[in-house]
């Protein structure tokens, strides 16, 4: 009876250990595990995979890809992770269209690799910039990435914008959506000729022209957007307060071009 015992115990080990559907052949080792947020960058462009739901097979979460000279893409993805590998189904909008594709990312180690780019584990998703174009102004700004899908640039008329006789030789808006799906001008930044600038800055007077964040030796940058809370949803002040703590850092802004 003893004897029988112990043969039933080794098969059963045997079994547990060996089992394509056991625990231990699935994603659960430390060794497999994903980690919530990854960062991807070449260039100019960056990416970000951020995984909300991972039951050890079954994955899901965001997934933001940001072009600097081409149509960025955001939106969320639904797969599986096994042997390694993440196959989903991305649903995401560029250009206002919304699609679906295959999506693969093989990990190593701590990193995922996926069409080019090598995604590295990242601490938080929220923290990562992305360098955004300001259209013909020749800057661009460091804006948070997980915000993308809310934002957007505009060109409005110069014209339109007139301060002591003189207008900007260019503007460039950044527009917001709220938790509405209602888009509001956030931030506008205005590209001034030199001279014209000499002649309208006061540092004795609130600029309603914005603040100076860049120059070279024929223009100037000027920044103007909120310095506080401007919407009753708290998730809309959140994502204001990010931008505009970003807006006001010199350091934000680089040459684009």
């Amino acid at each position: 009876m003893k004897r029988s015992l112990i043969v039933v115990a080794a098969i059963i080990a045997f079994i547990l250990i060996t089992s394509g559907g056991g625990i231990i052949s699935r994603n659960s080792s430390k060794a497999l595990a994903l980690a919530p947020c990854y960062h991807a960058q070449v260039s100019t462009d960056n990416a970000i995979l951020e995984i909300l739901k991972n039951d050890g097979v079954g994955i899901s979460g965001n997934l933001i890809q940001q072009h600097f000279a081409k149509d960025s893409a955001y939106g969320t993805f639904k797969g599986r992770f096994l042997n390694n590998q993440i196959t989903a189904t991305y649903s995401f909008y560029s250009e206002g269209q919304l699609s679906d594709r295959e999506v693969v990312f093989n990990k190593s180690g701590k990193t995922l690799d996926s069409e080019g780019f090598k995604y590295v584990e990242a601490a938080d998703c929220k923290a990562i910039k992305y360098p955004q174009g300001l259209g013909l102004i020749p800057v661009s700004i460091q804006l948070p990435l997980h915000l993308l899908p809310k934002l957007r640039i505009t060109s409005p008329d110069p014209s339109e914008f007139t301060f002591a006789d003189r207008t900007p030789i260019t503007i460039t808006s950044l527009m917001f959506k709220t938790s509405k799906g209602e888009w509001t001008g956030l931030v506008n930044y205005y590209l001034w000729d030199i001279q014209d600038w000499q002649e309208i800055y006061n540092p004795n007077e609130a600029p309603d022209y914005g603040y100076e964040k860049w120059s070279n030796d024929k223009s100037v940058l000027t920044v103007s957007g909120p310095q506080d809370c401007i919407y009753e949803d708290k998730g809309d002040c959140s994502a204001v307060t990010e931008i505009s703590d970003l807006m006001y850092l010199t350091e934000s802004y680089s040459n684009s071009n």
